[in-house]
């Protein structure tokens, strides 16, 4: 019997099948992805996309220099000038004569006083009116001082930070001052809230009224009153001098003198720091004089320092007089045994002073000017007016001095201040 040999159709593998799936499959999972991907990146753009918002400077006094981004030289901003269009990255500098006045582009304010340096480092707003992103002011003072003043917000929320070489602090609305040097940032809220930290710690939230310290490298202080003493060292101790002296360093931060007048008087007197009783003190003591004026004290120089945005400035301090021998404060009304003196220079660049005098007796009835009788030999305790009040348009304080002067004379201080809030 012959073999018939029946025809088997090819049996193909499945693969076809297996490829046609995965395609489908690859292209559903591309679909999905991008059905997600899309408006979530669409949606994320809409949120977090900005645009970078300018700033319109106003020179207030002297010549401000502002530094843009990109730009060759700085721009010479002269007293009542306005430059508008300032960019993020742009740099304003003031001397010790000019003032300057940043208005952002939410009606906020930063003002720049003499001696200082701020950059706007990022100034935004949302691209989208659908974002939901506040508005973004970053600005970095690296010296000098200046105030932040923030208006209620709109229809938009503000983050409004400010970075120094110390600190970094976000401000609310409200008026809030930052003052910078080479090792301390102070932070003071005039009116609303700020949060401060420094580079190591925890944040320190202040209320009106409130200051924080940052050094170098250092947490931010708890909460301080705003008012602080500009005064270094009222309390002379750290003493570079423990014998009495008659010019020279005599504590951190002071510098004792004599000054004869011209009157060609010899006899000098002593200035020495230390403890009497509970106190630390500085004594001023002068004897043999034969009548003739002397003058014997201790100086701090504040370095030209800008009080033109405190609202208050107030001397303080301890007096003790044990002996005087010239009558009051001498004819003309200049020679107490306790004199304070202010050196300051005052908005237009003039020179002058400011003093106190203070004496337990006066035989001869001179006139009094600028004088203030006390108690012999007892602790009075002087808390001044506001020199602000005083003052028309006092700017700067160049440095202090506490002496005696007059004819023979001793006396002691402590607890200097001037308070400045």
């Amino acid at each position: 019997m012959d073999h018939v040999e029946t025809f088997q159709p090819y049996a193909e593998p499945h693969s076809r099948e297996r490829l046609a799936w995965a395609i489908l499959l690859t292209a559903f999972f591309v679909f999905a992805v991008l059905a997600v991907s899309v408006p979530l990146t669409a949606r994320w753009y809409i949120h977090n996309a900005t645009r970078a918002q300018p700033a319109t400077v106003q020179g207030s006094s002297a010549t401000t220099l502002i530094s843009m981004a990109g730009a060759p030289g700085p721009l010479a901003l002269q007293a009542g000038g306005r430059q508008e269009n300032v960019g993020e990255g742009s740099t304003i500098s003031t001397d010790n004569t000019s003032q300057a006045i940043i208005t952002l582009f939410d009606r906020s304010q930063i003002t720049v006083f003499p001696n200082s340096q701020v950059t706007l480092q990022r100034m935004r707003r949302p691209r989208f009116s659908r974002s939901s992103r506040p508005n973004e002011i970053v600005a970095g003072v690296t010296r000098g001082r200046v105030r932040a003043t923030i208006p209620p917000a709109g229809e938009r929320s503000l983050r409004f930070d400010v970075r120094t070489p110390q600190a970094h602090a976000s401000l609310g609305e409200g008026s809030t001052a930052i003052e910078v040097s080479n090792d301390v940032s102070h932070v003071s809220v005039r009116a609303g809230t700020a949060m401060v930290a420094g580079q190591t710690g925890q944040p320190v939230s202040l209320a009106e009224g409130q200051r924080s310290d940052v050094r170098l490298g250092q947490a931010a202080s708890s909460p301080l009153p705003a008012a602080r003493n500009l005064i270094r060292n009222g309390d002379f101790e750290n003493l570079l001098a423990v014998l009495p002296i008659k010019q020279g360093a005599i504590a951190d931060g002071w510098e004792a003198y004599n000054d004869q007048g011209g009157d060609g008087g010899e006899v000098d007197g002593s200035v020495e720091a230390g403890t009497w009783g509970s106190r630390r003190a500085v004594r001023f003591y002068r004897s043999g004089s034969n009548n003739n004026h002397g003058e014997t004290g201790v100086r701090q120089d504040l370095g030209n320092k800008y009080v033109g945005d405190y609202r208050s400035l107030r001397l303080r301090l301890d007096i003790n007089i044990v002996s005087q021998s010239l009558s009051g404060g001498g004819y003309l009304s200049s020679e107490f045994p306790v004199i304070v003196r202010v050196n300051y220079r005052d908005a237009y660049g003039n020179e002058n002073h400011w003093t106190h005098g203070f004496y337990y007796q006066n035989p001869a009835n001179y006139h009094i000017e600028n004088g203030e009788l006390i108690a012999r030999d007892t602790w009075y305790s002087y808390e001044g007016p506001n020199l602000k009040d005083l003052i028309p348009n006092l700017a700067f304080i160049s440095s202090i001095q506490i002496y005696a002067s007059g004819w023979d004379y001793e006396a002691f201080v402590s607890d200097a201040g001037l308070i400045a809030e």
